[in-house]
């Protein structure tokens, strides 16, 4: 009989992870002061008792419909993210409900740790508790959250494209191609393993060492997914589906506000916020996500504060579609399980 892995059950004790203190403090205190700005610029003129209003009563026949939707684009992130582990995964492999623990609870975790990569880092160490190796564990999560990215940016080109003649001429190219450039360095990168080998080996000439070790340990948890395109294609479609299913998300959300707008504005406008909520320069999308929904749904005619009340629940789906699968993954017994000779 070989030794057991580690059960999940210690997975729930996570690990904090740790980082510079004094600049932990200050970046979160300067996106605090950064959101809290930008929350004051959108909310500024208007009235707050009506905003109070638009966001207690939507019609929760809607509502039921886009929370239906937020369960499923959360089993469809996690499925990308098992996808991603099997490919790699030495046998004996870990069974499916716990890697489907691990991913809930460390979404739960996420929502209350600032920024999402305070829930991958739960999530790497946790997988790595149950005997994943950690180059699996950092790597999956890793190109998980790139081509989550790339997707995202494809959308917003998209996007751009459709509202372009209401964008100044000037920053739709300049937008487009750095979105364009990124997402080819990444597919590129990630699809041939020749770039990443020759990144690995050329990083720093030895002048930084240690900054060297923990850059080539990095880029060798992404290198072993350079031979494996097929599954790439596949998380990269399901990425691009989870994005399509948070825009639809959004238009159930202004159907439920009472908005007669078309279909085509949600596709076009929503990409372009998400890029806005991946900037690091708020709180959990605060502040800076009220005011892309504020001025960017302007364009097609849409009130200061219906697309602000939209923008609350936006932002909340999240959150709110992270609290079953975390407390799901807390309250359940985790079932011991041992390797197979």
């Amino acid at each position: 009989m070989q030794p057991r892995r580690p059960s999940i059950a210690r997975s729930h004790r996570i690990r904090r992870v740790s980082a510079p203190p004094h600049t932990s403090i200050w970046t979160q205190l300067l996106r605090v002061a950064l959101a809290g700005v930008l929350l004051w610029l959108a909310l500024r003129g208007e009235d707050l008792a009506h905003l109070g209003r638009l966001i207690a009563g939507p019609s929760w026949v809607w509502m039921a419909v886009v929370l239906a939707l937020v369960l499923v684009d959360r089993s469809l992130m996690a499925w990308r993210w098992i996808v991603l582990v099997r490919v790699v995964e030495p046998h004996p492999r870990i069974p499916a409900r716990e890697l489907l623990r691990v991913f809930f609870l460390s979404s739960f975790v996420g929502t209350v740790l600032p920024g999402s990569i305070g829930g991958d880092a739960v999530r790497a160490v946790s997988a790595s508790r149950l005997g994943l190796p950690t180059s699996v564990g950092v790597g999956s999560v890793a190109v998980d959250r790139l081509l989550g990215t790339v997707s995202v940016l494809v959308m917003a080109v998209v996007g751009l494209m459709v509202v372009g003649r209401w964008v100044d001429s000037r920053i739709l190219p300049a937008v487009a191609a750095i979105a364009a450039v990124a997402t080819i360095g990444t597919l590129v990168a990630l699809f041939d393993s020749r770039i990443l080998t020759r990144l690995v080996t050329g990083i720093g000439q030895g002048r930084f060492p240690r900054t060297e070790r923990l850059a080539l340990k990095g880029l060798a948890s992404l290198r072993q997914y350079g031979d494996h395109r097929p599954t790439l294609l596949t998380v990269l479609a399901l990425s691009v589906l989870v994005q399509i299913l948070r825009t639809i998300q959004a238009w159930g959300l202004g159907l439920a506000l009472g908005l007669a707008i078309s279909p085509l504005w949600y596709f076009a406008l929503i990409p372009i916020i998400v890029v806005v909520l991946l900037l690091p320069i708020s709180v959990a999308g605060i502040g800076s996500g009220n005011l892309a929904f504020e001025q960017l749904f302007a364009l097609a005619g849409v009130d200061a504060a219906s697309a602000l009340a939209m923008s609350v629940w936006f932002l909340m789906l999240g959150p709110i579609g992270s609290v079953p699968g975390g407390l799901a993954a807390l309250l359940t017994p985790a079932k011991p399980h041992t390797k197979t000779p």
